[in-house]
């Protein structure tokens, strides 16, 4: 595969609810330095595209709201920034890069990544994702990246993997997906050895994936590529324009819509040290505790607590006595709940 074929394609359009108050409308979680204090997790994202895919064959998809502060954020990587006008989940946004894609390259190979994802191994990724790219291209199907479960885990969806596909190492076709199970299921997943974590990552030749999104996206690929086709790039369809079409737009998930529905689905099964920072019990398991198992960043003095989370960014956060709580400070909000109540932050 020549180096012009293959594009990256950044989902950043999340509101991040369940990092509040860190994370906010404007600023949700992949525009916070939340893993590398140094970084967003955006910058992060886009680093691990360098030596895989050539500048100016990024993009970015984003809610209209945030892209000013996403542009701002991406503009030493050399990137398109795709904005949205209004959230309808990742089968609208998909099918504006594919159409996009498309019409700079008919060719193109194009891999998706969240911009909210840790990948600690990031040479192994590099090498899973070329790898994807090769075989969506030479089996003209979608190739998704599943990660090797090390623990049951309730907050993934899992992949089951069929047949191997003979001639590509650890490459299966995809019997079935299951959605976020119980614990007790999530155990009997990972003890069989037939399954692998859905990370939302994946590879697929742009010609084929939109062969199936005309199937099973057709209201949804026939607006956007009219709007194309009068308007040559989503970048020059006037606002108001695009959010009239997008308001009509059904809103799906592109696993609900395609990956579920397709017969052209591959996984590749890989070991990148992935996690999905969803919400701020995830931190620990990411970026390690302390020997009472607190996770702590900035001004926090924890004193006999134990497997809580701290986290401010700026005043000091004192806590005595606390046992599987979640404390966080950031601009003058301050959040508190058990850290089994973390994903009903978003209620706030």
């Amino acid at each position: 595969m020549s180096t012009q074929q293959l594009f990256a394609v950044i989902l950043a359009g999340g509101s991040g609810t369940r990092f509040w108050p860190r994370s906010r409308q404007k600023k949700p979680k992949q525009l916070c330095a939340i893993v590398d204090k140094q970084k967003t997790m955006l910058e992060m994202t886009l680093d691990r595209l360098e030596g895989l895919v050539a500048p100016g064959q990024r993009f970015i998809i984003t809610h209209h709201d945030q892209a000013k502060a996403t542009a701002k954020i991406a503009e030493p990587y050399d990137v398109t920034i795709l904005k949205e006008p209004l959230a309808r989940n990742t089968g609208a946004a998909l099918v504006m890069a594919a159409l996009e894609i498309q019409k700079l390259n008919p060719e193109a190979v194009m891999i998706s990544l969240h911009a909210d994802h840790v990948i600690k191994k990031v040479s192994v990724f590099k090498k899973t994702m070329a790898l994807a790219a090769k075989v969506a291209e030479e089996q003209e199907g979608i190739v998704l990246v599943g990660i090797k479960p090390d623990h049951p885990e309730t907050a993934y969806g899992y992949i089951e993997m069929g047949p191997a596909l003979k001639g590509y190492k650890e490459t299966f076709r995809v019997k079935s997906f299951r959605e976020k199970p119980e614990m007790k299921v999530a155990k009997r997943f990972v003890s069989s050895n037939k399954f692998l974590w859905n990370a939302g990552i994946f590879a697929w030749k742009v010609s084929a994936v939109i062969r199936e999104m005309q199937v099973h996206l057709p209201a949804t690929f026939e607006k956007l590529s009219s709007l194309l086709e009068e308007f040559e790039s989503f970048q020059n369809v006037p606002f108001d324009k695009l959010e009239e079409v997008y308001a009509s737009l059904e809103t799906k998930s592109i696993d609900h819509a395609v990956f579920e529905k397709s017969s052209h689905i591959l996984v590749l099964s890989a070991d990148v040290g992935w996690q999905d920072i969803g919400s701020w019990d995830a931190l620990p398991q990411s970026l390690g505790v302390d020997g009472e198992g607190n996770y702590t960043s900035g001004e926090v003095l924890a004193l006999e607590c134990r497997d809580s989370v701290f986290d401010s960014d700026g005043p000091l956060i004192a806590a005595i006595g606390l046992e599987d709580i979640v404390v966080v400070a950031s601009e003058g909000a301050i959040m508190v709940c058990p850290k089994s109540r973390v994903q009903d932050v978003k209620l706030i």
